[in-house]
């Protein structure tokens, strides 16, 4: 790296610039693939208006964003703004040099940085080495950064001035650098000792500082502009002169430049708070030596202007406002219109409402640690999903349990194709419980409808509402069919909805269609929304299966034995604990013990890891045990009716001794189906609040919660959450969605 030569200024030692941030080489690639599709635009920069640019700088920041695989917490990139791109052009379009002076993105501490509680003392701790020196910036600012650089190149386009930039030697300004240089090859670094961030002097020193001597001096941990303090209390710079010094002489060569009007230069200084007052202070802009602009902010200056924007190109961050209450009924009712949302199946239960379920005005607001759990419950889910696929293509014995009951043309080994997998959870006194995991597409459109609608009203969901489309977007086919059954038509709105509203977009075509209207058709790429059990006795079902068994572009794919409720046993079976552990490692599989309840596949017991209540050794025992002591659920693992939407399960405790023994006798003597038994894990009643329809008035329900999210099963973004949905149930252990239930999107805050 090159520094700049300036008479009267001493030249500083090369310093170490070397930046390893690993987030950079994705970062790029989805630079590469924005920049390939936007070609013409891109080709045609600088005639772009302002509102055409922040629109393509926002897709760059969203793709930064999502290309970095990592769990969002509500958080999205700050929205680059047309009206401040235009007084940024406004500033700097004239003749001559021009000024632009950035201070540094948002810094990214440690964990024993960050988990300091004291702000003042942790500011101190920011700004000394190594974190002031080393610390990289934040997922969020990272995003940020690349919608920054792409409108200072639009700047550069529009106004035919070369960009050169001026660099800290700090990672959070120097970062700015090397993203602005990539995405302007023509233009130059410099780094300057000048625009590095002063730096408090530590307990390694001779004499030694303490944070309680800086804190005598900087009782709130942030240093002002004054020389003589910064001289006192920070580290000396190499160059031999005082850290104020350095500074000084750095801005005054800078502030120079744009006094030549002969000059088509843009340039582009990154730097810290100390050096932008400094730059106000020369421009007799200076009311206060403690003032500090946000990340991001610029100050623009050129022969006869002078422009200042808080936090740059981006909106300015607004202080948290109360949420004012709003009829979020209308809301959905306004977002999902067009679309039948649920047909009920009951005639008991038949409605006219367009929203068909009890809503409430907020959404489930879960602790940041349960959030947490969830996350980690969807890497360990997605992990053991794709041991059970090995599982199934290695061992003889598992294949054999899994394909009971399926036609030979499903038995067929294939490569699997599931978009998402969705564990649902019971919340427990214990924390959460996995009571099933499902493939199908059923309920997904309905968790992006809540997750738009509660974000809209100001609501900060855990999931941001474009992260699903942009996912499905990137790993279907432009054109494609969701097929739906007569079995599966009371989801048919919904579907139609992911097609039009999700995975449809200006140059991508999807629709929803029932199965009666696509005989003979092969769709270009089908998207399943029935289950493949319905092969067995739906003729065009059957038809479309046999047409599309060896296609790839199949999704889900046919491999049932994926979709069976009886892999949440494999975790649970001594012989394949070897296994498990081996793949998944020791502490995995004890975390998906605690979260899987104990279960066993009716026929398997003997294989059974845990332990049957009272000495039984057969499930059909169960029958003869007090109610107290057969808490434990029968379902249907899949492959036929029954084995969704809540059917097929059976909770032994609510069952006279009687009926429980006529359910698992049938149970054990079906050849045709697996069967599991689960350990019950009963609700914890939290409160939850829905509007009464009409007067909106706010009714109290205590309710057993079941979470519903949805992580991606492919790709770079496996394990990543892409939607999640809560709903809440009274008066019953059967927690579905339906007419008497509250259906809501999912928030978090601290404790």
């Amino acid at each position: 790296m090159v520094e700049r030569t300036v008479v009267g200024l001493p030249l500083s030692e090369s310093p170490q610039t070397e930046l390893l941030d690993l987030r950079l080489y994705s970062a790029f690639n989805a630079l590469r693939e924005f920049k390939d599709r936007n070609v013409l635009d891109l080709l045609h920069l600088g005639e772009l208006d302002a509102t055409k640019a922040a629109s393509l700088a926002n897709e760059l920041a969203i793709s930064i964003f999502q290309s970095l695989k990592i769990e969002p917490n509500g958080q999205t990139p700050d929205q680059v703004k047309p009206e401040k791109i235009e007084q940024l052009t406004s500033a700097t379009q004239s003749l001559g040099n021009k000024l632009i002076v950035i201070r540094h993105a948002e810094q990214s501490p440690p964990e024993w940085v960050f988990t300091i509680p004291r702000a003042d003392l942790r500011k101190i701790r920011m700004m000394q080495n190594p974190f002031n020196r080393m610390d990289l910036i934040t997922n969020k600012s990272l995003a940020e950064v690349f919608a920054t650089g792409f409108i200072l190149c639009y700047l550069s386009a529009r106004t035919g001035k070369d960009i050169k930039i001026f660099s800290s030697e700090n990672a959070r300004a120097f970062e700015i650098a090397r993203v602005i240089k990539q995405m302007a090859p023509n233009s130059t670094i410099v780094i300057d000792e000048g625009l590095t961030c002063i730096t408090y002097k530590d307990e390694g020193d001779d004499p030694c500082v303490t944070v309680e001597q800086i804190l005598a001096d900087v009782p709130s941990g942030f240093m002002p502009w004054e020389p003589k303090l910064i001289d006192k209390l920070c580290k000396p710079t190499r160059n031999g002169q005082r850290p104020s010094k350095t500074i000084e002489d750095s801005i005054s060569y800078l502030y120079n430049q744009k006094d030549d009007p002969t000059g088509n230069s843009l340039f582009i200084a990154l730097t810290h708070s100390q050096q932008l007052s400094e730059v106000l202070n020369k421009a007799k802009e200076l009311a206060d030596p403690s003032t500090r602009l946000p990340e991001m902010s610029m100050i623009a200056i050129g022969c006869d202007n002078f422009l200042i924007l808080e936090r740059g190109v981006l909106g300015e961050t607004e202080k948290p406002k109360p949420i004012k209450r709003k009829d979020m009924r209308k809301i959905l009712e306004k977002l999902g219109e067009g679309y039948q949302w649920y047909k009920v199946r009951r005639s008991e239960y038949e409605t006219e409402e367009k929203i068909p379920f009890l809503v409430s005005p907020e959404p489930l607001i879960l602790t940041n640690e349960e959030a947490s759990e969830i996350l980690t419950i969807g890497q360990d889910i997605v992990a053991f999903m794709n041991a059970c696929n090995e599982l199934f293509n290695i061992d003889d014995r598992v294949a054999n349990l899994l394909n009971r009951g399926k036609p030979d043309y499903l038995q067929k080994a294939r490569r699997t194709n599931y978009l998402f997998i969705r564990p649902d959870l019971i919340i427990t006194k214990d924390g959460f419980s996995i009571c099933e995991i499902e493939t199908s597409p059923f309920g997904l459109p309905l968790a992006e409808l809540l997750n738009r609608a509660y974000e809209e009203v100001g609501f900060q969901t855990l999931v941001p509402s474009c992260i699903l489309g942009q996912f499905l977007r990137d790993h279907t086919t432009n054109r494609g069919q969701i097929v739906y059954s007569q079995n599966t038509a009371s989801y048919a709105g919904q579907l139609q909805f992911l097609a039009r509203e999700i995975l449809s977009s200006v140059q991508r075509e999807w629709n929803a269609a029932h199965i009666d209207t696509l005989v003979g058709v092969s769709p270009i790429h089908l998207y399943r929304g029935f289950y493949l059990y319905e092969a067995l006795n739906d003729l065009f079902i059957h038809d479309l299966v046999i047409r599309v068994l060896d296609d790839l572009n199949v999704t889900p794919s046919l491999t049932p034995y994926m979709e069976e409720k009886a892999l949440l046993a494999l975790i649970w079976d001594s012989r394949l604990e070897p296994f498990f552990i081996q793949r998944l490692g020791t502490s995995t599989v004890d975390r998906l013990r605690k979260t899987i309840p104990p279960t066993w596949i009716v026929g398997q017991e003997e294989y059974f890891a845990g332990q049957l209540p009272n000495g039984v050794t057969s499930s059909i025992d169960l029958a003869d045990l007090s109610k107290s002591m057969r808490r434990y659920v029968l379902k249907k693992s899949g492959f036929g009716h029954g084995s969704s939407w809540g059917e097929g399960v059976n909770f032994l405790h609510e069952k006279s001794q009687a009926e429980a023994s006529r359910l698992l006798s049938a149970a054990s003597s079906d050849n045709s189906s697996l069967y599991i038994i689960q350990e019950f894990m009963e609700g914890q009643k939290r409160p939850l609040i829905y509007e009464e329809k009409g007067s909106r008035k706010p009714i109290p329900m205590e309710a057993r919660i079941r979470i519903t999210p949805y992580f991606a099963m492919i790709g770079e973004s496996a394990g990543q959450m892409l939607a999640i949905k809560a709903t809440g149930c009274e008066n019953t252990n059967y927690i579905h969605a339906s007419t008497g239930s509250i259906n809501t999107a999912v928030s978090a805050h601290p404790i």
